[in-house]
């Protein structure tokens, strides 16, 4: 599966026996990931692939395109209504990073995601409603709405969640001014406004770590970063890398980019050679492990709210006082009422309840409590080996 995506991303020549290889299972680890429609160009000049899988990644690939087509269709709509209401905007991951792919059409869109920036969000919110998109619901990054079609559209105030340490709450504020700095794209003759370097580069890092901290990335999100580097390679120069830097993402920076040249054939870039391949190796790991968000295993998703991601805590990590910040956080968030902190016990207690209730209707499937444990444990030393925001 590698070998395919290098050289569909890279051109990178392919050393596939394809007689010796069990490509159910590659198909399988590619859905995983949303990666099928990308293998098809390479199994195209494979000999020796069966029709059967030859078919179902053409298949993946005309469902991407006919996907992508009617999504940039409502995509532009959504960016002139912001237009006409005089709301500056920026399209996040999904088309952003499309556009910079060899054959964009594979590259299988998600939702859309728009960032206005929270000054304008209330506004963008109500012009969205006034042509009938319905709001869904909210987090603290952003406003989700679904549209008559079924599209999710994800409207952000702020491109990530930065964490309260010093060079978290550096990116947070340089991301404020990533509005002023954007930059137009052509994507199959649709203009998209998109984040000028290395803003682009600061919002794809906080995407990855942040679900990094959390369930856990797939594939896609690395390929994302990697044809994305591969496009500003010229542009990455000392100003961004200092950029970088300050906001405490240059070491993450330069372990994906050794990832991206160690496994996806990415060619190699001067700034990222100072990064341990065993850290390289260690993320990749966890990447194959996580699969594409929801594909992780069911322990990974209880361990995510026992972890500090980024030393928010401090020095020493502890699980219990970990989950409480995460309670703190859902609280916050989705039940605005409960102001008084006397309400955060009972929610400590609370959401574990309602866990084994759903357990015990059959809507949830049993987890081992100590594998969780033991699993945020190895995951948070992972995290802090790549000096996020430090």
């Amino acid at each position: 599966m590698l070998n395919l995506l290098a050289c569909e991303l890279f051109g990178r020549e392919m050393e596939i026996d394809a007689s010796k290889v069990d490509w159910h299972r590659v198909l399988a680890e590619a859905n995983r990931h949303v990666l099928t429609a990308f293998l098809y160009p390479g199994l195209r000049r494979l000999n020796g692939v069966p029709e059967e899988i030859l078919s179902r990644a053409r298949n993946a690939a005309m469902l991407s395109a006919a996907r992508m087509e009617e999504s940039l269709r409502v995509q532009d709509g959504v960016l002139e209504l912001m237009r006409s209401r005089g709301i500056p905007c920026a399209v996040l991951k999904g088309f952003s990073a499309a556009c910079r792919y060899p054959h964009p059409e594979l590259r299988v869109p998600g939702d859309v995601d728009l960032l206005v920036g929270n000054e304008n969000l209330e506004r963008a919110c109500a012009a969205l409603e006034q042509v009938g998109y319905r709001r869904d619901h909210e987090t603290e990054m952003h406003v989700n709405f679904v549209g008559s079609g079924g599209l999710s559209l994800e409207v952000h105030r702020s491109a990530s969640v930065f964490p309260n340490t010093e060079k978290g709450r550096a990116a947070g504020a340089y991301m404020e001014q990533a509005l002023r700095h954007t930059e137009p794209v052509k994507l199959h003759g649709y203009a998209i406004p998109v984040l000028a370097v290395p803003h682009q580069l600061v919002s794809l890092l906080a995407h990855m770590e942040r679900h990094m901290g959390q369930a856990g990335i797939g594939l896609r999100q690395i390929c994302d970063w990697a044809v994305a580097v591969q496009a500003r390679r010229a542009q990455i120069g000392e100003d961004e890398l200092q950029a970088l830097e300050r906001c405490g993402l240059l070491p993450f920076a330069q372990v994906i980019t050794k990832l991206c040249e160690r496994y996806l054939g990415l060619p190699p870039l001067a700034w990222a050679q100072d990064a341990p391949d065993a850290l390289a190796d260690a993320v990749m790991n966890d990447v194959l492990t996580s699969g594409n968000f929801h594909a992780q295993g069911r322990e990974r998703n209880i361990s995510s709210v026992m972890i500090d991601r980024a030393g928010e805590n401090g020095a020493r990590s502890w699980v219990v006082r970990n989950y409480v910040r995460y309670v703190q956080r859902r609280v916050r968030q989705n039940y605005r009422w409960a102001k008084s902190r006397l309400w955060i016990p009972l929610f400590c207690a609370y959401f574990p309840l309602q866990w084994a209730l759903r357990v015990l209707r059959g809507k949830r499937k049993r987890v081992k409590i100590s594998q969780a444990v033991h699993e945020a444990h190895a995951r948070e030393r992972l995290l802090r080996s790549l000096k996020l925001y430090q």
